[in-house]
């Protein structure tokens, strides 16, 4: 399957230290060499890029790692191709839409014999099951909310969809508009929190490290959500079945357990994860 990276932030930063790592993942320390793609949201504006290349070995993410772009929240997405050719048409994240804003979608999982009935405007370009289930979403949210909801309203019913969905097989996935940032995880997603007191911090998968300290304001904090940590000496938090977290401006704002519905042996595992017993570091 796929791998997912996230990152968001108050002020414009950039996420090269981390997609370092994130990106030898494709190809090179992971198998999810089909294909990446990276999106970059600041100042209203949202640059895309897309390549079915593996994203440790292609010149252009070498490029952006070197250019060191700014952006408040970012959004990125390594591919192993289980559904759909390896084309650029079918890599991830999409975009679509919605309420006058752009919302991208990334998704890790695959979705078994998924299908749904799309009518409207909100229709697949190409084979993906992740890109199926996000335009069920987005048309079930503009058949809900005719205009935008507030972002509790909009978390709660994204938390109901999402369950109806994983009955299909896996759905982490990670969706934004550049202010709003959601992670929902039914196997595994992890999120870190970047702030005061800063220290050294080393990627996973190559040897590089770097002070944060050195790097960042005294005032400045940041939240990164990937599928498997990335880095050493900060602590990772696992997200736990069906839960579903939203992040705005580098801040976590919302954070929803599984519903009532969820069987028992989920919640009681939920709640190990939920309470942060199990912190990887």
């Amino acid at each position: 399957m796929c791998q997912l990276f996230a990152l968001t932030s108050p002020q414009p930063i950039s996420p090269d230290f981390s997609l370092r790592g994130f990106f030898q993942r494709g190809g090179n320390t992971g198998e999810h060499a089909d294909g990446w793609g990276l999106a970059l949201f600041h100042s209203g504006e949202t640059k895309i890029h897309t390549h079915v290349t593996a994203a440790h070995s292609c010149s252009t993410a070498r490029e952006i790692l070197h250019a060191k772009p700014r952006a408040t929240t970012v959004l990125a997405h390594i591919r192993k191709a289980t559904a759909g050719a390896i084309s650029t048409v079918n890599t991830h994240p999409f975009m679509r839409e919605l309420w006058g804003e752009s919302w991208l979608f990334a998704h890790n999982g695959d979705l078994k014999e998924f299908y749904p009935e799309l009518n409207g405007c909100f229709q697949p370009l190409g084979q993906t099951d992740s890109e199926r289930a996000f335009c069920l979403l987005c048309t079930e949210l503009e058949a809900r909310f005719p205009s935008k909801p507030a972002v509790n309203e909009l978390a709660e019913f994204l938390q109901e969809r999402s369950a109806e969905i994983a009955k299909f097989g896996t759905f982490n996935f990670l969706l934004s508009n550049g202010n709003l940032l959601f992670a929902h995880c039914t196997t595994e997603l992890y999120w870190t929190c970047r702030k005061p007191p800063f220290g050294k911090i080393q990627l996973v998968d190559v040897d590089f490290s770097i002070d944060l300290a050195e790097i960042n304001r005294a005032e400045e904090q940041m939240f990164v959500i990937a599928t498997k940590p990335l880095t050493r000496g900060e602590p990772w938090s696992p997200m736990g079945r069906g839960e579903l977290r939203v992040f705005q401006n580098g801040d976590m704002i919302i954070g929803l357990l599984p519903t009532p519905s969820t069987p028992a042996a989920s919640l009681d595992w939920n709640r190990g994860w939920q309470s942060q017993q199990i912190v990887i570091s």
